[in-house]
């Protein structure tokens, strides 16, 4: 019996830009989150906080790494951290305007009440889904809570975000020069 086994490895992304690499892996990063979601929203048994919070990071690092390659598209010395806030702006910036625009499924909700004027400094997001404790070995401060039936819709807005934005920047030259499937369309783009 003949395998069907192919290797894959990072020499895929070795001919593409540096925008483009953060992009592929921002795309696969979010098609991830979404088939975890759907798995979470399908089985109660393995609905558990630990794989939410798994989707939430995986969703959390999609949206870095997708404003990551559109920052450094356009400006490609930028000196990136990992702040979602700093980097949203910079990429405002760089692309105003609707065509650009979209929702960033990251903050903090008080339901039900209004915001205290002097709040604590929350936990850093890049951290609260990635560790069950912080690094004094205590728990996050704040209730932090998962609805998978609704942060799949949240996901599939920020699919089709993605991929418009995808065309306003790198438009056709983009798809002509990808040989892989979209990893949010799985399918192949043509010429």
């Amino acid at each position: 019996m003949k395998s069907t086994s192919k290797m894959v490895g990072n020499w895929e992304l070795s001919r593409k830009t540096i925008p483009v690499q953060f992009l592929s892996f921002a795309e696969a990063y979010l098609d991830s989150a979404c088939r975890l979601c759907k798995i979470l929203k399908r089985s109660t048994r393995k609905r558990t906080y630990p794989r939410s919070a798994v989707v939430l990071y995986l969703a959390f690092h999609s949206v870095e790494l997708f404003l990551k390659a559109a920052i450094l598209n356009k400006s490609p010395n930028d000196d990136l951290g990992h702040d979602i806030k700093k980097l949203s702006n910079r990429y405002r910036n760089l692309y105003p305007g609707k065509k650009y625009n979209f929702e960033i499924p990251f903050g903090t909700e008080y339901l039900g009440f209004e915001p205290p004027d002097k709040l604590p400094t929350p936990p850093p997001q890049d951290q609260t889904n990635r560790y069950p404790i912080d690094k004094k070995y205590k728990e996050w401060e704040g209730s932090f809570g998962f609805i998978p039936e609704t942060f799949l819709i949240t996901l599939e807005v920020l699919q089709r975000d993605f991929e418009r934005i995808k065309r306003g920047i790198y438009g056709y030259q983009f798809y002509a020069a990808d040989s892989v499937p979209s990893p949010l369309t799985n399918t192949f783009e043509q010429k």
